[in-house]
Formats: structure tokens, C-alpha cells, sequence
């Protein structure tokens, strides 16, 4: 070790004595100097002093050696102690100085095992890695020998983020770092997400660049997993029209989904009603009383039920009126307030149109069965047959046109019966395979509705039997046509029945038969129409007026208005 006296001379041991900066140690001599100075003034102020003032003084001059000489040995005690004094309090400042740095090296190498843990790569600013931690060796499956030297983003096969590696680049040329998400591939293929943050060593494009990496692969696998939850679930909102919602009584702030705009026959992005008073106004006017209870009653019970009814924009450009079956809960608040209430709305309209045809289907059962019965004992009391066999035919015709009606009205659970349908059922069986050159229909087409469609079978019945018998089905030239139309204007159905080629008619019939009865009274009773015959010399024309309302299903009503 070198000497202080080599080092620094006098000033040198002095500095390794009291440990004072150049500056301090510097000092002290200086102030000595000035000390000696100061007394050397003194002893010639004395002695070249004017004779009055030595006068003056002669006596205090056998005491101003003595006391020179204090103040000359005073002044330099003094001094040195406050320099130690000083040296004391920088030596406290090092030794404070030294334990901070210590501990702060204690922590960086606790830090430093940290990084080297953590995938830690360090690497030039074109890409080549320079250390590979023990951390990127576990998460990439790269040993440190096969990845120093490499470049990091040819090794990993990185796909970088919109922009590519070049925005990446100048993104951290310009800020100093870069944090974002990264795809790599691991050894062997195997894909793996990471978040990534890059720190320029040195400024400029030359400098080193530090990346931290850490795996975030199963967090973005959790993510997907999310939001494809989340598309599952709107997807089956949309397939079970639920719409979700809030309502918050306090601030009087409503909200709900974009499936619930869905619901209520506008765009997920239309605008949604803010306050209660905002979703009652949607509500239909019969029903907006009943909700608006239920949702003041739910603050008191915590549940929250109504069923409403809405008008929404219907396809064909009017309204139509949906079914909703609201449910809800309320939610716990904050301390003294109350919390609000979150809740669905789902259509069940399908439901409830099925509950209405389940009660109109068991009103219709009771009332077919009486009808039915009824009408057989008249069929049964009114029937005039010449023989057993010609009377048990006519009632077994009629009886089947029932049926036929019935089966209708079945396969389309009890909704109506498909005229054209209805036509062909009644008509076919007096056919036989030549129906379709002998029958010609022409109309729009149309639902029976389940009221209408045994008595208009029963009609159409008896004039295919009258037509087989005695009109233009008799004869093999003869010929059918039918032809129905709708009077919007007017409200009516209209049906023409024309026969040609039969029988030559000579003169209308005197009197009235059995079918000609039960046609009329069907149609003008039944119905509410009116039935007028036409005996021309070349066949029947049937002409039948009905009111829509009574005649045509009320869903082929909702269509054709």
C-alpha cells in the first residue's frame, strides 16, 4: 500500500488522519497563517505606534507579552478542535454512507438471483442475445449454449403485434421502453404467450436492450375461455329471447343488455330507457299499471314477477304484440340504502299463445262433441233413403266429412283447416283418378278457421254428394270448378261453385232436400253468410258470401290486413 507521505505529502496523512475531503484538509493552514498574521500586526501596532499612544499604554506593556502569547496558543487549539470536530461528523456521514451501500448491494444480489429466475434476456439492438437467464432456459425450452449468439426473434419465431417488429423498434428508440403482448414459439413448436417489457440500456439505436418476460399463455387461455362464456351466453339469450336489466331505486336509473333492445324489436345499439317511468313507456297502456306495482312491490319482498305485454315493429312493417315473463332480485346496498334490483325479461309468447290454444282447444273438444252429436242425431233423424243400404251410405258420407274436418283441424292443432285441403278431402273420393282433368280450383290460400271448418265441410259435402249424383259428377263429361276470392273492402269470402257438362237441367227443383236444407241453414246461421243457387241449363251454380272475421283464421287474419 502506498505511503500517505508518497500519496499526498503532509495534507495527504493529514486527510488519512481526520479522513477531510482535499478541500477541508486544505483549510487548516490557511487558518493558521492567517492566526500568525494577525498577531504579527498586533506586536507592530505596539511598536511603531505614535509616542502618545505608547504613553498611554506603557503601563499594560509588561503584561502584553504574556498576553500575546495566550491568545497565540489559544488561537490554534481552537482551531484544531473544531477540525476534529469536523473530521468527526464526516466520519459519521462515510460510515452512514457505507451501510446504505451495503444493504443496497445486499439486495441487488438478491435481485440479481431474481432476474436470473425470472426469463431475462439480454441482447444487442439488432435482436442478437448476449444472456439467456436460467428463467428463459424453463419457459422457451432453449439452453443458454443454443441461444447466446442467436437472434432472439429468429429463435423464438416472435409474431409481434399490429405495426411488427418495426413499430415495436421505434416505440422503444423513442421512449426508452416497451411493454406489450407477444407470441413465441417454444422449443419444439409449442406456441406461448407472453407480456413482454423491453428497457433501452444505452439511448440510441445502438444500445443494449434488457427483455423481461413473463408466461401469459394461460391467462389468454382464460381469457378466450371468457368471452367465448360470454358469446355463449348471449348467443343463448338471443335463441331464448332473455334480455337481462337493472334498476336502481334510489338514483331511479335503469339499464339493460343489447338483447333486451333485441327483445323489444329494435337494434342491439338503440338507445335503451335511462329511468322506470322510460320502460313503462314500452309497456303496453292494459298492462303498464300491473308492472309498475310489481316493481315497487319487489323493493318491499325482494322479488320482482309481472307477465306484460309489448307492440313492437313487426316483418310486414306494423306492430305486433309479444308476450314477456319478467323475473328479478333485489340486490344488497350499501349500509342505509337500498340496492338495486337485477332481473330478465324473456318472451314467452310461444307459450302463452299455446296456453290460449290449450284453453280454446278444450272450450272446441266440448263444443265439437255436443255439435258433433247434434248434428249426427239430425243426420240420423233427417236422412230419407229408399233401402237400408242407399240410408246407411248417406249417413256414412256425412259422418266422414266430419271426421275429415276433425283430422284438419288435428294436424294443425286446432289453429284451422287449409281450404284447399278441405276442397280436395271432400271432392276426391267422388273422383277417382280423374279428378284433376274433371276439378279445377282457383284461389288465394287460405286457413279455416276451427270453427268454421266442419260446418263449411259439411257444406261442401253435400254439394260434391248432390253434384255425384244428380250434377255434373254424374255424367263423364261433366266438369267442377271452384273459385274463391277475399273483399278486403267489404270484409268477405266469396265461393263459386260452377258445374258444367252434366245433366241438362230443366227447371229448378220444387222442392227442398235434405242437403239443400243443411247448406243453408250452415251458411246463414252457422256462419253468418249467405248461400244463393243458380239452376242454369248446363249445371248448379253455388254462390256462398261469409264474413272473414267468422270464417278466416285469426293468424291469416294478422297477415292479409
Amino acid at each position: 500500500m502506498p505511503s500517505p507521505w508518497r500519496a499526498g505529502g503532509r495534507r495527504g496523512v493529514l486527510r488519512a488522519c481526520l479522513s477531510l475531503s482535499p478541500t477541508e484538509a486544505g483549510t487548516a493552514p490557511t487558518i493558521i497563517a492567517a492566526c500568525g498574521v494577525a498577531l504579527a500586526l498586533g506586536l507592530a501596532l505596539l511598536l511603531f505606534a505614535p509616542p502618545a499612544a505608547r504613553a498611554e499604554s506603557a503601563p499594560m506593556l509588561p503584561r502584553l507579552p504574556l498576553l500575546w502569547l495566550g491568545l497565540g496558543a489559544a488561537l490554534p487549539v481552537l482551531l484544531g478542535t473544531g477540525i476534529l470536530l469536523r473530521a468527526r461528523q464526516r466520519v459519521t456521514a462515510l460510515r452512514e454512507d457505507k451501510a446504505a451501500l451495503e444493504e443496497r448491494l445486499h439486495m441487488v444480489a438478491e435481485l440479481s438471483h431474481a432476474f436470473e429466475v425470472s426469463a431475462v434476456i439480454l441482447r444487442d439492438a439488432d435482436g442478437t442475445i448476449r444472456h439467456w437467464s436460467t428463467g428463459c432456459e424453463r419457459l422457451f425450452g432453449f439452453t443458454a449454449e443454443e441461444a447466446i449468439g442467436q437472434r432472439a426473434h429468429e429463435l423464438l419465431g416472435t409474431r409481434f403485434p399490429d405495426g411488427g417488429r418495426r413499430s415495436v423498434q421505434d416505440s422503444l428508440a423513442s421512449a426508452g421502453e416497451w411493454q406489450g403482448e407477444l407470441r413465441h414459439r417454444r422449443r419444439g413448436g409449442a406456441p406461448v404467450v407472453v407480456a413482454a417489457h423491453w428497457i433501452q440500456r444505452h439511448g440510441g439505436a445502438t444500445g443494449a436492450v434488457v427483455e423481461v418476460h413473463a408466461d401469459a399463455t394461460a391467462l389468454k387461455a382464460a381469457e378466450a375461455a371468457l368471452r367465448a362464456g360470454e358469446a355463449r351466453l348471449r348467443l343463448a339469450q338471443e335463441v331464448a329471447g332473455i334480455g337481462t336489466w337493472e334498476w336502481d331505486p334510489e338514483g331511479d336509473r335503469f339499464l339493460w343488455s343489447p338483447e333486451h333492445s333485441a327483445l323489444f324489436g329494435g337494434a342491439a345499439s338503440a338507445a335503451a330507457p335511462v329511468t322506470l317511468e322510460g320502460f313503462l313507456g314500452l309497456v303496453h297502456a292494459d298492462d303498464r299499471a300491473a308492472v309498475r306495482a310489481g316493481a315497487w312491490r319487489a323493493l318491499e319482498s325482494g322479488e320482482y314477477e309481472a307477465e306484460f305485454r309489448i307492440l313492437r315493429p313487426g316483418r310486414d312493417g306494423g306492430e305486433e304484440c309479444r308476450w314477456l315473463l319478467g323475473r328479478g332480485r333485489r340486490m344488497p346496498g350499501p349500509a342505509g340504502r337500498v340496492g338495486p334490483i337485477l332481473g330478465v325479461h324473456m318472451d314467452f309468447t310461444a307459450r302463452k299463445e299455446a296456453e290460449e290454444r290449450q284453453a280454446l282447444l278444450m272450450r272446441e273438444v266440448d263444443h265439437r262433441a255436443k255439435n258433433a252429436l247434434a248434428v249426427v242425431q239430425a243426420v240420423l233423424r233427417l236422412t230419407k233413403a229408399a233401402t237400408a243400404q242407399e240410408f246407411g251410405r248417406a249417413i256414412e258420407g256425412r259422418v266422414a266429412a266430419l271426421a275429415r274436418a276433425q283430422t284438419l283441424l288435428t294436424e294443425s292443432r286446432w289453429m284451422g283447416a287449409d281450404l284447399n285441403a278441405m276442397l280436395h278431402g271432400e271432392l276426391d273420393p267422388f273422383l277417382g283418378n280423374a279428378g284433376s282433368t274433371r276439378v279445377s280450383f282457383d284461389g288465394p290460400a287460405l286457413t279455416v278457421a276451427p270453427m268454421a271448418a266442419q260446418p263449411l265441410s259439411m257444406t261442401l259435402h253435400e254439394l260434391a254428394t248432390n253434384a255425384a249424383k244428380y250434377g255434373s259428377l254424374s255424367a263423364p263429361g261433366g266438369a267442377l270448378d271452384l273459385k274463391w276470392s277475399i273483399d278486403q273492402l267489404n270484409d268477405r269470402l266469396r265461393l263459386r261453385w260452377t258445374e258444367t257438362g252434366g245433366p241438362r237441367i230443366a227447371a229448378p227443383p220444387t222442392g227442398r232436400g235434405f242437403g239443400s236444407r243443411v247448406i243453408r241453414t250452415t251458411i246463414h246461421d252457422q256462419l253468418g253468410g249467405e248461400v244463393a243457387f243458380e239452376w242454369q241449363p248446363d249445371g248448379l251454380v253455388c254462390l256462398m258470401d261469409l264474413p272473414l272475421g267468422r270464417v278466416v283464421a285469426r293468424t291469416d287474419r294478422r297477415l292479409r290486413s
